[in-house]
């Protein structure tokens, strides 16, 4: 089945899953290659079989080239052992999930590799990466959306995962279902701790971070919440260092000189250190 049918079956199964982002209406059919709420408001299917659910036009600083270096260290490994434990927390693992900033698909495909079955989207706000993520994988639907102007029905969803992505936990509230699950990955004090300090190795105010303000604002929605430590070090090669320099948004307040020096001189290893917060309705 081509991509662009299977799309059009998964939406025309699932029209319940979505409301119109520009009047919250239902949609109610999928007309050819269309998806038409009750408003009039109609969205296309592409040939890749994505969709596009942005209202206006945004701009974001993921790329394709670093994107694809996401895609070439994930597919590495990178991420596996932290998506491992993140598996284990996920209790409808046959319900319905949606990966929120899915970025290009490597996190929510993995998880497939894993076990998670039922309905699964991957959304994010860049086209580029829905583009990536809609050729390379075909176990989920993807769709470039904005929780601002969102295209998801209210308590619809069992899981909803937010891997290093920004919150909206109005949206989040809004989109699970009754006992449905919150899984959130934020950085912790040591994550790629030897990359950023090579990249600020001349200042020092660069080479620490801290995570408590993003765990109180969880908190403070899921008070009944609980937290877990993940944390490990992954082997690099010389492809991976590369890929993980293109790849990570901790090069961009970094000077020209000090990510020529750490092109330079690279790693052996990374540090993954991630805060796992689990909340539950």
């Amino acid at each position: 089945m081509k991509k662009i049918e299977k799309a059009k079956k998964f939406l025309q199964e699932n029209l319940d899953l979505f409301q119109c982002p520009i009047c919250q209406e239902s949609f109610h059919t999928v007309d050819g290659n269309s998806l038409i709420c009750l408003g009039g408001h109609n969205f296309n299917i592409s040939k890749k079989g994505t969709i596009h659910f942005l209202t206006k036009g945004v701009s974001n600083e993921y790329n394709t080239e670093m994107l694809s270096a996401r895609f070439r260290i994930a597919k590495a490994g990178l991420f596996d052992h932290m998506l491992d434990e993140i598996m284990t927390h996920i209790e409808e693992k046959n319900g319905t999930t949606i990966d929120i900033g899915s970025g290009e698909g490597s996190q929510l495909d993995y998880l497939s590799s894993l076990g998670l079955e039922g309905k699964k989207i991957g959304f994010d706000i860049s086209k580029d990466a829905i583009a990536l993520a809609g050729s390379h994988f075909t176990d989920a639907f993807w769709c470039v959306a904005d929780l601002a102007h969102s295209p998801f029905a209210s308590e619809r969803y069992d899981t909803l995962l937010n891997i290093f992505s920004p919150s909206n936990y109005h949206e989040f509230k809004r989109m699970l279902k009754p006992n449905g699950t919150l899984l959130k990955i934020a950085p912790d004090k040591d994550y790629l701790v030897e990359l950023r300090n090579l990249l600020y190795r001349d200042r020092e105010e660069k080479q620490s971070y801290s995570n408590d303000v993003v765990v109180a604002k969880f908190q403070e929605h899921f008070p009944d919440s609980h937290r877990y430590t993940i944390r490990y070090t992954f082997p690099l090669t010389l492809e991976n260092y590369q890929d993980l320099l293109e790849m990570t948004p901790l090069s961009w307040g970094a000077s020209e000189e000090a990510k020529e020096y750490a092109l330079a001189h690279p790693l052996k290893e990374i540090t993954i250190h991630v805060c796992l917060l689990v909340g539950k309705m």
